[in-house]
């Protein structure tokens, strides 16, 4: 029973995106949210939290994209380093397997002209918010205009 109990576990953490990995709050940290290879192994999400209190849900957003990179088997790289291509496809991802209101909290944020210009959004915003929403909808993950 406790080895169906474990098996169950790990098929939700692998095939459903509900924060299968774990996350470090650093107030410190430079970009909203990066992916890490801490010392003992272990791949975590870094994410600053002043930011993500400003941001609100398209924090969420930029946590996935970050653990994104990992999944997609990309390097793990400084955000600004990433290839376009890279950047594409993590941002399809979680436009996926996200939940809905985190996309449209990023899309919403990336499109917003008046956003904090110290934020670091690496790539165009624009083509960014139209490559999430045309991944959300194709994947089923986008309701309403």
């Amino acid at each position: 029973m406790l080895v169906l109990a474990g098996l169950t576990t790990l098929c939700a953490c692998t095939t459903n995106y509900i924060r299968p990995y774990k996350e470090l709050s650093d107030p410190s940290h430079e970009e909203i949210a990066s992916i890490r290879l801490l010392p003992w192994g272990s791949y975590t999400v870094v994410y600053n939290s002043i930011t993500c209190e400003q941001i609100g849900d398209a924090c969420g957003f930029f946590r996935g994209h970050a653990y994104a990179h990992y999944m997609l088997n990309h390097a793990l790289l400084p955000p600004s380093f990433y290839p376009p291509l890279s950047e594409k496809q993590a941002d399809c991802y979680v436009a996926k397997y996200g939940e809905p209101s985190e996309i449209k909290a990023a899309v919403a944020l990336l499109l917003d002209e008046n956003r904090e210009p110290s934020l670091k959004i690496h790539g165009d915003p624009l083509i960014r918010a139209q490559n999430i929403t045309e991944c959300a909808k194709q994947s089923g993950n986008w309701s309403g205009n």
